[in-house]
């Protein structure tokens, strides 16, 4: 079936409607800003309108999600988690860190157009339809690529990253370094002393060598510890008993945020904002969350309309 015939039957719109929309989708998106976390540089993120939201959902489901993504990654992905990317090396003993450079950016049409051709079959006409639906076209710089706030962009990238999940989980298979993904974040891991040092030049060489998508490390990112160091991987902390851990500043950021709620400080999106904190705490350190409950009782927990319960009661 042609994409167009494919997406009429599952949109609310006429034939004539749905063109007009395919040929300005690059353009329809709301652009704004927001500080990263540096405090010192800002993250562009670019979310498309609704209607074209809906394309790139129908195509995720049809095309996307049927792509090939390699077991490195733990980002978008079903029952994986930002957790189990800290916890595949809690067992090691050095770990590196290394980091993409403008990681959805840097995907531009022409690799979404070449690697969507290599693993869906579609024809010219459809290619076009595919990639003017997904990608985005930055007014500033002329770009036309990825987007951070489109929801076809996570599995796109997963995906596309398959060639380079599948060289260097290779490589490091064969030296007893354990790797994984979680989106532009990578993690080494090994009980063998200096050898991430050649591992953080493979991952250089490798990167140089791959054309599509063309990526760079970010230098000023990359960390190499031990574990006689604190480790900490994408906000969480590697504790020395081989258990990841929210870490102190968030936990005590968390039982603030409770006892204010608690004494009814907090409303509108503070509270909301601390409902999806416990959630979170919950899916990385649940004793955490349940030490809460037993000290703060679970009527607390029943007024926030979260399910986390002590068993003292």
């Amino acid at each position: 079936m042609k994409l167009l015939q494919l997406l009429l039957r599952e949109v609310p719109f006429e034939r004539e409607e749905l063109l007009t929309i395919i040929a300005t989708a690059s353009r329809r998106y709301k652009v704004y800003q927001i500080p990263k976390r540096d405090g010192k540089s800002v993250r562009t993120i670019a979310q498309p309108a609704p209607e074209v939201k809906l394309l790139q959902r129908i195509l995720h489901a049809e095309l996307i999600e049927k792509w090939p993504v390699h077991e490195a990654a733990t980002a978008y992905v079903a029952d994986q988690s930002i957790a189990d990317h800290a916890r595949h090396h809690v067992k090691s003993k050095y770990l590196l860190k290394l980091d993409f450079k403008n990681f959805f950016p840097s995907i531009t049409a022409a690799d979404i157009r070449q690697h969507a051709k290599r693993n869906s079959n579609l024809e010219e006409d459809d290619l076009d339809i595919f990639v003017n639906i997904v990608a985005w076209r930055n007014k500033l710089d002329r770009s036309f690529g990825l987007s951070i706030g489109a929801p076809s962009s996570p599995a796109i990238s997963n995906s596309m990253m398959f060639e380079f999940d599948t060289c260097i989980s290779s490589y490091c298979r064969e030296r007893e370094v354990t790797y994984s993904r979680y989106a532009d974040d990578l993690a080494f891991s090994t009980m063998r002393k200096d050898t991430l040092k050649e591992v953080e030049a493979e991952v250089h060489r490798l990167t140089s060598s791959i054309q599509s998508p063309k990526l760079a490390i970010n230098d000023k990112k990359t960390v190499n510890v031990s574990k006689r160091y604190r480790r900490s991987l994408v906000g969480l902390t590697i504790t020395p008993n081989q258990k990841v851990s929210l870490g102190r500043e968030r936990k005590r950021d968390i039982r603030a945020k409770l006892y204010l709620y608690g004494k009814g400080y907090l409303n509108g999106e503070n509270v909301a904002h601390l409902r999806g904190l416990l959630a979170y705490a919950w899916s990385i350190e649940p004793e955490f969350v349940l030490s809460l409950a037993n000290k703060q009782g679970n009527e607390l927990f029943a007024k926030l309309e979260l399910p986390f319960r002590s068993l003292k009661d």
